[in-house]
C-alpha cells in the first residue's frame, strides 16, 4: 500500500490553516516533516503524523 505524502499546502488545507502555520510548526520541530534535500527542498508530511499534530500529540 503506497500512502500519499502532503505538501505543506495541502496540508494546511486538511487542517484548515494557512500554510505558514505548518512551516512554522515543521522548523519548530511541533511538526514532523521530512525535506527531500537541504537546504531548501521541499517538506513532505506523513497524513498520520499531521493527525497526531492536530490532536496535539
Amino acid at each position: 500500500m503506497m500512502m500519499t505524502l502532503l505538501s505543506p499546502a495541502a496540508a494546511a488545507h486538511v487542517a484548515g490553516c494557512h500554510q505558514n502555520t505548518i512551516y512554522a510548526a515543521l522548523l519548530s520541530g511541533e511538526l514532523t516533516g521530512y525535506q527531500r534535500s537541504v537546504p531548501k527542498g521541499r517538506w513532505r508530511i506523513f497524513p498520520d503524523d499531521l493527525a497526531k499534530w492536530l490532536k496535539g500529540e
